[in-house]
């Protein structure tokens, strides 16, 4: 049925009478599909022709409760009631279980069944949804009295423990009677819980001959019976029934092992036998299930726990309870007094469901002078109840009641006592149950509430229960509650009717119950009909209440994005964490707020024309990521907005933003954020030019800053920056027509970053290069580190051999330990990277051979070493760590004439490991001789100046770098050495000092690293100025311990280097 929408008031009636459409403002009602709403079909849940999913053909369907559990799985419980439409009779609780959110169900499964006069199945009406039996209540016949004498359940409810998954079920159980029925219609006839207190015990009490005279029994453990002297009797009652019959063998009596009746049935008819009955009075069980609804529990009975001795009814409201933030289980239950006043309220269990207790009732502190307990009159009644939990704890408690509007409680303790009650104004209602659930997280900074109830005002009857709604209501900073009931707003169109007095209401509406499901949509279960046939499964997306208040929600569990085409005239706001794609054609006449998630700019080109928004505003963590080419005509950054632009760019895929008037950003700064799926190159230009990957086009007023989210950008090899560049030049004018480009990272050689802006005039040269990701720079030593390390160990043993050359054979063993600086040939506009380095090994060689006469020898050593690498890359920090392995040769000989000659070589493995980038593996290799004339300066003391000539060479893998997605190929190295020097010896008795003074010459190419195919150069070995000296103790004849210090000096960097050795001669 068509609403009157007072946002319409100012529309003619001719209008009116014209127009077959709903109106929100500007919004429509045509404009639905255009808001990216999707509305899904309905499904039967419980119902009758569902024979093969296990209905048994009952025709009757009541009080659905639809739970959630934390593993995702989805649990409907109903009545299954087989006789007809009363709250008496043969009743049943069954439940289906769904794993995909209600898309698919599995079978009806009777999970709680109590037993009947009329055996194990009831007889069925073919008239169930018409046939009366509100008038055969009190009836004796025969015929009548098989559709009330069954022990019932009715009005299930479910809560889930979220710390075990315990997922607990309660639900009214009443022996054979019409339940709340007057006592002359065969209602229940007795106060209290039907339990006596023996000793701190509560026990069921038992009538004998099935009176209630004042003598009781009572049923104790094990289902032990005592009679009223206290005495155990040779009775047993089943308190443990059998799952497979579904606990329809509870209150079985035995004698002998012969079955006599049951308890929960009148001592009459196929009962006539049993020797004692149940008090005839409301009790509330509670069973569990840890397996998501796969197998129950016996049910135990919580009715001495949370009723009081003055209450005549007592049961759960009907739906679903809560766990509030304390770990509490609380489910909502109302009762009745002496006068048939009913009072809602909850009972609450602290240990995770293994005890329980009675709240106060909304009723203890609204009736003037009277409480729940004695107030005489039922005007003002609250029944069935469904509640939440707000953030800030409070608990509202919305209730049934006959004053046409929804009742709310509000507690501030938990659910114990209650501090207001109100009447919501906005919400009718016809007295019936209603469903309200909490949205599980803020939308846009609010707390939501849904409510789902039938919408006609009124004390009671059929005819109100129709015309489904849910709503949201907004909770306030306050806790108050905003319900916009012409705009979020989900209206039901049921197909069943609501029917009264022999006429039919079309859109039927009754009880319903709801959980959220796990892709933030509502799973709504309802009775659509007052035939009382049938249980409706809806799914129901967040977007179908938002759309008509022109929001935009989308949450990040979907699985798809929401997507929307409108173009009109109004204000939009994107709302919700998820993504939104707006997908209009041509250019759009409206305006939108981006306050929340992700929206996705696609806007469709038509007639040559494409305008996504006219305005475009970021407002607290929204975003907006831009797919191919979009217009607007004005951008909006609202101060404190932590939200930004996003682009991703691919080598097929280039977005860009033109910005057709202004950018107004109130913080001064809007942020850019950029996904680069392709790889940019630097530019060599020490100045920023209109180049890159442009992003934004824009009038520049010169009061917006741009920049990226994290100041810069680093992809591959290469550090990104926004740079704002005025078309064609370079030359910046505000309001003149800016491009915005992500673009190389311009800093200078002390490390500052280049402004991003276009000077006036940008001169001709700067100081200024790309940053680079710091990687890169231990890319670019790494040949020179190998070398270098490859140099020193080589020295190193040269150094041994020469302590070697007067003994027969011998070996040595040798500690390394030094530092190294090294100054690049490269200036930093060509990435000249200085790097200090550190290293320590073990070398073990010896004279592995000598001519009989002494002037011919060989000499070999291997070595294991370990080095560290840190470049001073003012791009950041870097590192790297490498191990070597090899060995040397030598071949000396001792010439006529005093002449030495000493034919060398070397060969090293190398690996590294780049920290946050690959690895480097490589060989060194080196060959080469030295000439030496061999001086006696006096009796002990030797002088020998020396020449040689030495090749080097360096082989690096080429590298693919998967952390910085990159590829890099090495030139081989190669490089000649020239090397003058002087050796001089001098011993005295026992000790020897060695000392070496030469210099290194290198001749060499300067080689170049591709990265990606840039080409980088690399820098030369520095000509070298080296000292050494060496002590060495001769401890035995054979045995001798040395030192040697080192150092060197190059490109104004020097060196140090520290050994100790053994010698051993054998």
């Amino acid at each position: 049925m068509k609403k009157f929408n007072p946002s319409v008031l100012a529309l003619s009636i001719s209008s009116l009478l014209l127009t077959s459409t709903l109106t929100f403002g500007q919004i429509q009602q045509q404009d639905k599909a255009l808001f990216g709403v999707k509305e899904h079909q309905e499904s039967l849940l419980f119902h009758q022709s569902l024979v093969e999913q296990g209905s048994d053909n009952v025709p009757i369907w009541r009080i659905p409760s639809l739970l959630r559990t934390k593993d995702g799985v989805l649990i409907a419980a109903a009545d299954k009631r087989w006789q007809h439409r009363g709250d008496w009779g043969d009743i049943d609780t069954a439940i289906r279980i769904s794993h995909d959110d209600g898309k698919t169900w599995g079978n009806i499964t009777t999970i709680l069944d109590l037993p009947s006069q009329n055996g194990e199945k009831s007889p069925i009406r073919d008239d169930a949804p018409t046939f009366n039996p509100w008038g055969i209540r009190s009836s004796n016949n025969a015929e009548n009295k098989k559709y009330r004498n069954s022990a019932f359940l009715i009005d299930a409810q479910m809560v889930q423990d979220q710390r075990n998954g315990r997922l607990f079920l309660a639900v009214d159980m009443y022996p054979e009677s019409t339940g709340l029925s007057g006592v002359n219609d065969n209602g229940i006839k007795e106060l209290g819980s039907g339990y006596v207190n023996i000793s701190g015990k509560n026990y069921l009490k038992l009538y004998p001959y099935g009176q209630a005279n004042g003598n009781h029994w009572t049923l104790r453990e094990n289902g032990e019976v005592f009679d009223e002297n206290n005495k155990k009797t040779e009775y047993r009652v089943e308190v443990n029934g059998e799952a497979k019959l579904n606990f329809r063998n509870l209150g079985n009596v035995y004698k002998n092992g012969e079955y006599l009746g049951n308890i929960y049935l009148k001592k009459e008819d196929n009962n006539k036998n049993v020797p004692f009955v149940a008090p005839n009075t409301a009790y509330i069980w509670l069973t569990y299930s840890d397996d998501n609804g796969k197998t129950w529990v016996n049910p135990i009975d919580i009715t001495s726990q949370v009723k009081k001795d003055w209450m005549r009814f007592f049961g759960t409201g009907p739906g679903v309870g809560i766990q509030t933030k304390n770990g509490n289980l609380v489910l909502p239950v109302y009762y009745s007094n002496l006068s048939g006043m009913e009072s809602a309220a909850l009972i609450i269990s602290q240990d995770g469901g293994k005890s329980w207790e009675l709240g106060k009732s909304p009723n203890d502190t609204r009736l003037n002078g009277y409480d729940s307990r004695t107030s005489p009159s039922n005007t003002n009644r609250l029944t069935e109840a469904q509640l939440v939990e707000l953030d800030n704890g409070d608990i509202k408690l919305f209730m049934r009641n006959q004053s046409g509007k929804v009742m709310m409680s509000t507690s501030k303790d938990g659910g114990y006592t209650w501090v207001s009650t109100e009447k919501i104004n906005e919400l009718n209602h016809g007295y019936s149950q209603l469903s309200v659930i909490k949205y599980s997280k803020k939308i846009n900074g609010k707390e939501y509430i849904v409510f789902s109830g039938q919408s006609e005002s009124g004390q009671s009857g059929d005819a109100l229960r129709r015309n489904g709604k849910l709503f949201l209501g907004e909770v306030q900073e306050d806790g108050s509650i905003v319900w916009k009931i012409n705009k979020l707003v989900r209206d039901i169109q049921s197909s069943g009717l609501a029917k009264q007095n022999g006429r039919s209401y079309p859109n039927g509406y009754v009880y319903s119950s709801m959980a959220e499901l796990g892709d933030g949509s509502i799973g709504l279960a309802y009775e659509n009909t007052t035939d009382y046939t049938t249980i409706m499964y809806l799914p129901i997306e967040m977007q179908e209440f938002f759309w008509k208040a022109g929001k935009i929600f989308s949450d990040v569990r979907q699985k798809e994005p929401l997507v929307f085409t409108y173009d009109g005239t109004e204000t939009l706001e994107k709302i919700g964490d998820g993504v939104a794609i707006k997908r209009g054609e041509g250019e759009s006449q409206s305006e939108i707020n981006v306050s929340e998630g992700l929206l996705v700019l696609d806007q469709q080109t038509k007639d040559g024309k494409n305008k996504a928004f006219t305005q475009l505003t970021l407002n607290s963590s929204g975003v907006v990521q831009v797919n191919s080419t979009q217009n607007i005509d004005r951008l909006v950054v609202n101060n404190g907005a932590t939200g930004y632009l996003q682009f991703t760019v691919t080598d097929t895929h280039s977005p860009r933003l033109k910005i057709n008037q202004d950018v107004t950003a109130h913080g001064q700064i809007v942020a850019v954020q950029v996904n680069l799926q392709k790889k940019l190159k630097p530019n060599d230009k020490g100045y920023y030019h209109a180049q890159g990957e442009e992003l934004i086009a824009f009038k520049d007023n010169g009061q917006v800053k741009w920049r990226l989210v994290n100041d810069e950008l680093k992809d591959g090899m290469y550090v990104y920056t926004l740079a704002s560049v005025a078309k064609p030049s370079v030359l910046r004018t505000t309001s003149q027509p800016h491009s915005l480009y992500l673009t190389n990272k311009l800093i200078t050689a002390d490390g500052k970053a280049v402004s991003t802006v276009a000077p006036l005039k940008a001169p001709l040269t700067v100081n200024a290069r790309p940053q680079v990701n710091p990687v890169l720079a231990s890319y670019l030593t790494a040949n020179l580190a190998l070398n270098k390390m490859s140099e020193q160990l080589q020295q190193s043993f040269m150094h041994e051999t020469r302590l070697l050359q007067e003994k027969d054979r011998s070996i040595f063993v040798k500690y390394l330990n030094g530092k190294q600086k090294y100054g690049s040939n490269l200036s930093f506009i060509d990435y000249g990277y200085d790097f200090n380095a550190s290293y320590s090994g073990v070398m073990l060689g010896g004279k592995v051979w000598q001519s009989e006469r002494g002037n011919h020898a060989l000499y070999t050593a291997l070595n294991k070493t370990s080095y560290k690498v840190t470049p001073k890359a003012v791009d950041g920090e870097t590192k790297a760590k490498y191990h070597s392995w090899g060995g040397s040769i030598n071949w000396h000989s001792n010439l006529p004439h005093n002449l030495i000659v000493d034919l060398s070589t070397g060969y090293q493995k190398h690996k590294g490991d780049i920290e946050h980038a690959g690895h480097v593996k490589g060989y060194t290799f080196n060959i080469g001789a030295d000439l030496g004339y061999r001086y006696q300066w006096m009796k002990n003391a030797f002088i020998t100046p020396m020449v040689g000539l030495h090749y080097l060479y360096a082989s690096l893998s080429d590298v693919n770098d998967q952390a910085n997605k990159a590829l890099l190929k090495y030139n081989n190295f190669n490089a000649l050495k020239t090397n003058l020097g002087v050796d001089v010896n001098y011993r005295i008795g026992k000790f020897e000092v060695k000392g070496l003074l030469s210099y290194d010459m290198y001749q060499q190419k300067t080689r170049q690293l591709y990265v990606d195919d840039v080409a980088y150069k690399q820098g030369k070995l520095a000509d070298t100025l080296h000292l050494n000296t060496q002590f060495v103790a001769h401890l035995t004849p054979r045995f001798a311990f040395s030192t040697e210090v080192g150092f060197q000096h190059a490109r104004n960097k020097g060196q140090s280097s520290f050994a100790v050795g053994a010698h051993y001669q054998f």
